[in-house]
């Protein structure tokens, strides 16, 4: 009996020990449980930084049309033309009132000399009145989108845009292009690539500026940025995605060699064996149905900015309105240029350089897919001209035995091809050691494409 007691007294002791041991723990709690999980996902206006946002927001080519000279510069480096003219742009905007085109926006006469700044796709011109802080009614009312900005080269106080439909002129004493005009003139254009105006196929004549190139760096090779074996630089570019969930987060090597981190199977980062990086995370509370696609750009650029960067050379390739659950949101596509040329991937796979997605004040999905050039490589190589690529690849052309082959495009095809470039083919197949392709690119109405400029063939038809 006393025994028993014993035995009750030390079980006493031992609970009032461990409830009192317990409670010192609980009430000192470690930082990575006091952690506001919520605080990473909300962004705050005044921790957003300064993006200069016309390093992102920037044209695919400048076209200069001045005298005699016609050429198309794909890298502004060296002349820095785009962000010289932002200055004036502003001017021109600021001070639009829209007299100027007396609602006949459709016969507005091109001028013979000109600067034209081309974008990869219709920017809402949102973007443009945000960043400049700009409020314009008539201005928006007008334009909408921005495709083109062309500066006058012969009277100094004059710009055009063109949103994809009509062109509307801005001409007012506050636009000043003096410094652009000196700019055209300083350049070397013996140096430059030159065009034709004067190319036919068969009887129909081509309707653009055709480039005359003959060679271009061959063979190009790449590598993706993340390797799936650096499980260090994985691990870390993980941790600064998870922040404070880390701890908690579960990792999966997949038989196919992708890299898969999961916390609650709400928050999923993925990179796979090529090195495309890809994170959704479908547990985000959506505290501002924020449906401004200035602002939602400058948030998808702040966390690009923080996580891993924006990549070099990089530029916005187009702009979508997406829907999640009755949220409304953006996404953004940024592609990049390699030795001063676009890079387009394969679309069997599927791949973006760089896409956003942002709902409300949120990024609730990131995919990357950026390839690292040597940039010793410099040998050049014979290519075929884009007019006999062209040639080449026409329906009726007889080949061996007198036999006609099947081929993409058609003679009354001809006068609509709006386009003609070379650029870098990546087929994304492997993560180290890749081939890019150079291709001729032949955009005819709302289809592309794209032939291997050394042997003519077709790769593949967007």
């Amino acid at each position: 009996m006393i025994h028993q007691k014993i035995k009750n007294l030390i079980l006493i002791i031992m609970v009032v020990v461990c409830v009192y041991l317990s409670s010192n723990i609980w009430l000192e709690l470690p930082d990575y449980l006091t952690y506001d999980f919520e605080h990473d996902d909300i962004i705050v206006d005044e921790e957003i930084p300064e993006i200069n946002m016309w390093n992102v927001v920037k044209p695919l080519k400048n076209i200069i049309k001045y005298k005699d000279n016609y050429t198309v510069l794909y890298s502004d480096d060296e002349y820095n033309l785009w962000l010289n003219a932002v200055n004036m742009i502003y001017d021109g905007f600021e001070s639009y009132d829209g007299k100027e085109n007396n609602n006949n926006t459709s016969s507005v006469a091109f001028p013979t000399n000109y600067l034209k700044f081309d974008f990869p796709m219709n920017i809402p011109i949102e973007i443009f009145l945000g960043q400049m802080k700009i409020d314009n009614n008539k201005l928006y009312e007008d334009i909408k989108h921005i495709k083109n900005i062309i500066i006058d080269l012969d009277k100094n106080n004059c710009i055009y845009v063109y949103n994809g439909t009509d062109t509307i002129k801005i001409e007012n004493d506050k636009i000043n292009t003096d410094s652009i005009v000196k700019i055209i003139n300083s350049i070397d254009y013996s140096n430059s690539i030159k065009y034709s105006l004067e190319e036919t196929i068969g009887e129909e004549k081509i309707q653009i500026p055709v480039p005359l190139e003959q060679a271009a760096s061959n063979p190009v090779f790449v590598q993706s940025e993340l390797d799936v074996f650096n499980t260090v630089a994985i691990n870390k570019i993980a941790k600064d995605y998870f922040k404070n969930y880390y701890e908690y987060v579960r990792k999966v090597v997949e038989v196919s060699g992708n890299l898969v981190y999961m916390y609650r199977n709400e928050k999923v980062l993925k990179i796979n064996a090529e090195g495309q990086l890809d994170f959704y995370d479908s547990n985000i509370e959506i505290n501002n149905n924020n449906n401004d696609v200035y602002k939602s750009l400058i948030i998808a650029l702040n966390f690009t900015d923080e996580f891993l960067g924006f990549p070099k050379d990089g530029y916005m390739s187009n702009v979508e309105s997406i829907q999640s659950e009755g949220n409304y949101g953006y996404r953004y596509t940024f592609s990049y240029k390699i030795l001063d040329r676009p890079i387009l991937f394969s679309r069997v796979r599927e791949n973006a350089a760089l896409q956003i997605e942002v709902i409300g004040d949120n990024v609730v999905s990131y995919k990357r897919f950026i390839r690292d050039i040597d940039e010793t490589q410099k040998e050049q190589m014979q290519i075929i001209p884009a007019v006999d690529v062209i040639n080449k690849n026409m329906q009726g052309s007889v080949v061996a035995d007198g036999l006609t082959e099947l081929k993409p495009l058609k003679t009354e095809m001809i006068k609509d091809i709006s386009n003609i470039y070379l650029g870098y083919f990546d087929l994304s197949r492997i993560s180290k050691e890749q081939v890019l392709k150079v291709v001729w690119v032949i955009e005819v109405g709302d289809k592309s494409y794209i032939f291997n400029a050394i042997t003519g063939a077709l790769i593949e038809e967007w």
